[in-house]
């Protein structure tokens, strides 16, 4: 039986934001405050599995992250890198306690169950990455292409045009980390009639949708083919990568998408929706899923 970890790093009721003092200058004066703001913490991640008779042991990432979802980030991070393909391949999740609790709950390990071999070009190299730009070194078609992604659905003519403006305003609204800190960002997963069904935040928007993929696969150990994305910021190569992995076919941003992540959604077929606001979006493939206005 798996395990369900501790989450938090101390004993605050949000580990995703602590208070810190400020000084405020407006028209001339200067006063001390008490401000929000959002946790950054570094984890990692130890992968565990058997080959043969013998227990290896291997660190699969360092990555920044607001504390808080640390077990479905690192589900949706095994998925998203091809480690893992569902949730049943994990035996064990679980964090290393310490006395100090300021570095509480930063060290993980994955158990992989006996008998499934991850693949180790997955786990070859070192992987250091940073809550401002995704996971360094796997921004490439190619490396996509070798970690064998699923085929996403082609089925036409099932998501509206309506639903699609709705959804970011929807996410906006239950953003309350975002709220009172103003220093995070989001990810959400939506079904084609745009109903919410999972939302998490962090000071990396990989992140973020690391804990929605994860979040769903722990649930459910399957992701509809007709679920949506929906991330605020730009849409980066790395975002693409995940959604295309996880099995999702809508990937949709308030932001711009760089020219990579359009390359990536041409080559495996992912609708890429940007810059949604109000009536308004840019699609930039993929437009045989939407409803005809």
């Amino acid at each position: 039986m798996k395990k369900n970890s501790k989450n938090n790093i101390n004993n605050n009721d949000n580990p995703s934001k602590v208070n810190r003092h400020k000084f405020r200058y407006q028209n001339g004066t200067r006063e001390l405050l008490t401000d929000e703001v959002i946790v950054e913490q570094p984890l990692q991640i130890r992968l565990s599995w058997f080959d043969g008779i013998i227990v290896k042991n291997q660190v699969f990432s360092i990555t920044m992250r607001t504390p808080g979802d640390d077990e479905v980030l690192i589900i949706g991070l095994l998925l998203s890198e091809g480690v893992i393909t569902c949730f049943d391949q994990i035996e064990n999740i679980s964090c290393e306690e310490k006395e100090d609790a300021i570095d509480q709950s930063n060290l993980w390990e994955v158990q992989l169950i006996k008998g499934y071999h991850p693949k180790i070009s997955s786990l070859e190299r070192y992987l250091v990455t940073y809550s401002s730009c995704g996971l360094c070194g796997t921004t490439s078609l190619k490396s996509l292409e070798f970690k064998s992604p699923p085929l996403l659905n082609t089925e036409t003519n099932w998501l509206s045009t309506e639903t699609i403006c709705n959804m970011p305003e929807t996410m906006k609204k239950q953003q309350q980390i975002f709220k009172s800190t103003g220093g995070c960002h989001a990810a959400a997963l939506f079904d084609q009639q745009g109903k919410l069904l999972a939302l998490y935040e962090d000071i990396g928007r990989h992140n973020a949708l690391d804990k929605v993929l994860g979040s769903k696969l722990q649930k459910e150990d399957t992701i509809s083919k007709k679920y949506c994305l929906v991330v605020s910021g730009r849409l980066s190569f790395e975002l693409v990568q995940k959604s295309i992995m996880s099995g999702i076919c809508v990937l949709i941003a308030v932001g711009a998408p760089s020219d990579l992540a359009i390359l990536a959604a041409k080559r495996f077929d992912l609708t890429l929706i940007g810059f949604v606001a109000n009536s308004a979006f840019n699609l930039y493939h993929g437009e045989w899923r939407l409803q005809s206005p």
